[in-house]
């Protein structure tokens, strides 16, 4: 198929997919592998489950919405908001993240090993029990962020916020903390 002959999404398109996916008995999780939704108003929606393998979400507003379980594995994620999202269990592994909003999000379990979270904002954010491993967090805002139990093996925090962020029992093998703030008013780390 040719540039020409293809058909995009408008949000009322996309709305009425998230309705149908979940009309009837039986819930059938969306698939939008290798989509293009960038700057897509997804405010609230319930995608719970939902395939976005390999898509690009760059600017997507996806705040208070429901993206539990969902696979973003090696999405396109650049400037997205995820204030107030619901991202347990989700999969993010290698997706690109950088400049994202994911303040007061819910990612308790996620796996974001190898992600991009380069001067991204998660002030309050939930990392309990997640998979940051091998992730690059550089100059980014972890203000008060709950990384219990996390996974920081081979993570890079380089330049960002630690300001009260909670690494109580968070397994850091090969952490990088070159030049962040406020490393002495974190909880419980000992490095």
């Amino acid at each position: 198929m040719n540039y020409s002959q293809q058909r995009y999404l408008t949000d009322r398109d996309l709305w009425m997919l998230i309705a149908q996916s979940s009309y009837g008995d039986a819930y059938r999780p969306l698939n939008f592998r290798g989509a293009n939704l960038s700057g897509a108003n997804l405010r609230g929606a319930d995608m719970a489950g939902a395939n976005f393998a390999m898509a690009n979400l760059s600017n997507v507003d996806f705040r208070g919405a429901n993206l539990s379980g969902a696979f973003l594995a090696g999405a396109l994620l650049t400037g997205a908001d995820f204030t107030g999202c619901n991202l347990v269990g989700a999969v993010l592994t290698k997706s690109d993240l950088s400049g994202a909003i994911l303040n007061e999000a819910d990612l308790t379990e996620a796996n974001l090993s190898g992600a991009n979270l380069t001067h991204t904002n998660l002030i309050e954010t939930d990392l309990t029990r997640a998979d940051l491993s091998q992730s690059i967090i550089k100059l980014s805002d972890l203000t008060r962020a709950n990384l219990f139990k996390a996974n920081l093996s081979g993570t890079d925090f380089s330049g960002s916020e630690l300001l009260e962020a909670n690494f109580g029992r968070a397994f850091l093998n090969d952490t990088v903390m070159e030049d962040v703030i406020n490393l002495e008013r974190t909880v419980g780390f000992r490095g």
